[in-house]
């Protein structure tokens, strides 16, 4: 998963993290799993979630013509954080 933060002005960032695309359906589980771990660990130092968005990155496409359009398989987590 790649990370990126960004300084939002006075008291605020903005954290993307971004799945890696191995080919196969993204487990929300896994990431959500994953900004969870890394919102606690910011939470120790008084940081804490203001906002939270996700937004599609790959789309698979269908395989030999079967029903349905694919699925994701890469996407992207904006986490807003207040910063004390």
């Amino acid at each position: 998963m790649l990370l990126q933060e960004f300084a939002a002005g006075a008291g605020q960032s903005i954290v993307v993290y971004v799945t890696d695309d191995d080919g196969g359906e993204v487990d929300p589980v896994e990431i959500y799993r994953y900004v969870a771990t890394d919102s606690a660990r910011r939470a120790q130092h008084g940081v804490r979630i203001v906002a939270m968005s996700s937004f599609p990155l790959r789309h698979a496409q269908a395989w030999l013509a079967r029903e349905g359009s694919g699925y994701q398989s890469k996407i992207a987590v904006a986490v807003v954080y207040a910063v004390p």
